[in-house]
């Protein structure tokens, strides 16, 4: 007990000295930062490198410790390595200066670099030298970046697996100074055939319900593409938290192997509770929202993976200065398959009621609480095909009641019935963004076509079909620079007739940032007095620049473009066109960023008829959007 006490009071005193030594540099203020000794880079290229930036206030210094001083220094002497310094150092070191000034110096000694004479390739017959040496991603001639070239073996090796040789490996000679010679010698082994599966970790789904997701059988060729195929599948079936295949027992005699499919569980039975922000594009317009979502779960049913699921969300829809509610709630059985056919297909009842921000003027009011409510209630079957983790195809068939008003400061007009209607729609995406909140670099393209049909004659005559396309793109122009694209079709085809509220709506900070309201043709309401402007067609693009600067601030300029019309016959007239710039700045936050911008109007097609705002309120702070999340 002595030797326990003891040992406890050792530690405590070492935890203190600890937090002593990383309180020491509270008392003073980070002023500069210097590099010494950097020949080959510039101070801006290595600042890339190093997370540290002078600072004035003391909440500011409590992050720069010694130990995170020296992290810093490692990370400058990891770049400098992989740029073919690799016997390179880097050093730390602080002076004071006049009372509590601390000045920090990177002493870096580069020594020699080492660059790549020749690179050669022997021992292969399945692959080229020229398809080894593009996968190795280094070329003769320049620095020997160690990282990536150790690192794109896996690639050799991974292709090597999709050709059917698991266990082909690399070994490498040197002719080392700072010229390097390099030569890969390529043991390919043999291919190899599927001698058995085997699967193990299911504690609750049944075997046989697993094993209808494989795509690779026994007495197959192995095949990595059809093996990570499988993976995904079993992954996607929504019961397990990992997913493992992994070759065993090589035969090289009979040249067969066995493969053993490991799965971890996931709990049955669980509740979420959900908070963020969401960035999505609505039925007309491109909204940001805060979200609660609880939900209840239950993941095995029948022990074989089928969903059952009840949930609510709230959303607080924020477009501009105004916030409305919506709410959707839904109970949900989700099947992974549907009949013979590996389509993961969802049978839901829900009620959901959205809400847009006031785009709508009246001709008996000044102003629009609420602007336009959307509310549906019926029941859904959905069905999804997933090419892969980028690509899927959504089938969509629904029977509902739904509504669509205008919510102005004497209440909804309650007097207009719920329509029935049966919807059928197909959507198609591709989404390969290294991120949903920042994205940097990849893709976002969606296609949608979908059919209505107002199934009770004796209130409507509604029928339409829809479809729109909408391109997403992200190219990384520098470290902390990105540009941002946005391109967007649609299209409404009246068959018989088309309540108003429902066409296409442009306007707030995420489509056209220059205009608070809709722009489009003017359609009066037959129910009411109440004016809106909307069209069946519609195009749109914008293009953003976006650079982080220091604290996790950012600044963007951009440029809107976009037109809402009856049909494509306007579309080379390009004075019917809206078209705003500005430039903006934005705060980065784990939600997302909030963003302040300040559009600029270049041409506006409606400029007399005054529909934005009364013409003694345009001022402007008027014309400031305040944004959570980027507009796309």
């Amino acid at each position: 007990m002595k030797r326990l006490l003891i040992i406890i009071l050792l530690f405590l005193i070492a935890g203190l000295s600890l937090a002593q030594n990383n309180d020491v540099l509270l008392d003073y203020r980070l002023r500069k930062v210097f590099y010494n000794g950097n020949s080959s880079f510039k101070d801006r290229q290595l600042k890339r490198y190093v997370d540290i930036k002078p600072v004035t206030t003391k909440q500011a210094m409590k992050r720069i410790t010694y130990r995170f001083i020296k992290s810093q220094a490692k990370s400058l002497q990891n770049y400098y390595i992989s740029e073919g310094f690799l016997n390179c150092s880097v050093r730390d070191s602080l002076i004071i200066y006049e009372g509590n000034k601390l000045h920090l110096y990177f002493n870096i000694i580069e020594n020699e670099r080492f660059m790549i004479k020749q690179i050669s390739v022997e021992g292969n017959t399945l692959l080229s030298d020229g398809e080894i040496l593009e996968l190795l991603g280094v070329k003769v001639g320049e620095p020997f970046r160690q990282y990536i070239y150790y690192n794109n073996f896996k690639k050799i090796l991974g292709k090597y697996s999709e050709m059917g040789h698991p266990f082909a490996g690399i070994r490498e000679e040197y002719d080392w100074g700072t010229d390097l010679e390099i030569t890969l010698f390529i043991n390919e082994d043999v291919a190899y055939d599927v001698n058995k599966i085997t699967l193990d970790g299911n504690k609750t789904v049944e075997d046989r319900f697993i094993s209808k997701h494989f795509t690779i059988k026994e007495g197959t060729p192995y095949n990595l593409e059809k093996i990570n195929r499988t993976k995904d599948r079993i992954y996607e079936m929504g019961a397990f938290n990992s997913v493992n295949i992994v070759p065993t027992n090589p035969d090289t005699s009979e040249q067969t192997l066995d493969l053993d499919v490991s799965v971890i569980e996931s709990k049955t039975r669980r509740f979420d509770l959900e908070l963020g922000t969401e960035q999505g594009t609505t039925k007309k317009i491109s909204s940001s929202s805060l979200y609660i979502q609880p939900e209840w779960t239950h993941k095995n049913l029948f022990r074989r993976a089928h969903r059952f699921k009840v949930g609510v969300t709230y959303k607080a829809l924020i477009q501009n200065n105004n916030i409305e509610n919506m709410i959707n709630s839904e109970i949900a059985y989700t099947v992974p398959w549907l009949f013979v056919l590996r389509l993961p297909t969802t049978f839901k009842v829900y009620y959901d009621r959205d809400a847009y921000d006031p785009f709508a003027e009246t001709t008996t009011l000044d102003t629009i609480i609420n602007g336009e409510i959307q509310t549906e209630y019926g029941i859904n079957m959905s069905s999804i095909w997933r090419y892969n983790r980028n690509i899927y195809t959504r089938f969509s068939v629904s029977l509902r009641n739904f509504k669509s008003e205008l919510k102005t400061d004497l209440d909804i007009d309650i007097t207009k019935p719920f329509e029935p209607q049966a919807e059928i729609s197909i959507q198609s995406r591709f989404d390969n963004r290294d991120s949903f909140i920042y994205p940097t670099k990849g893709w976002n393209i969606l296609l949608y076509g979908g059919y209505v049909l107002g199934t009770d004659t004796t209130l409507t005559t509604t029928e339409y079909f829809r479809v729109d396309a909408s391109v997403n793109g992200y190219i990384p122009l520098a470290r902390n620079i990105v540009l941002a694209g946005r391109l967007e079709a649609g299209k409404f085809f009246d068959m018989k007739s088309i309540d108003a509220l429902v066409l296409y709506q442009l306007g707030s900070e995420s489509t056209l940032r220059g205009w608070r309201k809709t722009i489009g043709n003017e359609y009066v309401l037959p129910t009411t007095t109440d004016t809106i402007y909307a069209g069946a067609a519609k195009l749109m693009a914008n293009v953003e620049l976006r650079a982080d600067l220091i604290w996790n601030f950012g600044v963007n300029a951009f440029l809107d473009v976009g037109m809402l019309d009856n049909d494509f016959s306007n579309m080379t007239n390009w004075s019917d066109y809206y078209v705003n710039t500005g430039f903006g700045i934005y705060y980065k936050t784990p939600i997302g960023p909030i963003r302040v911008e300040f559009p600029i109007i270049l041409n506006n097609p409606n400029a007399g008829l005054d529909r934005d705002l009364d013409p003694a309120d345009k001022t402007f702070w008027n014309y400031i959007n305040i944004g959570l999340l980027f507009a796309f």
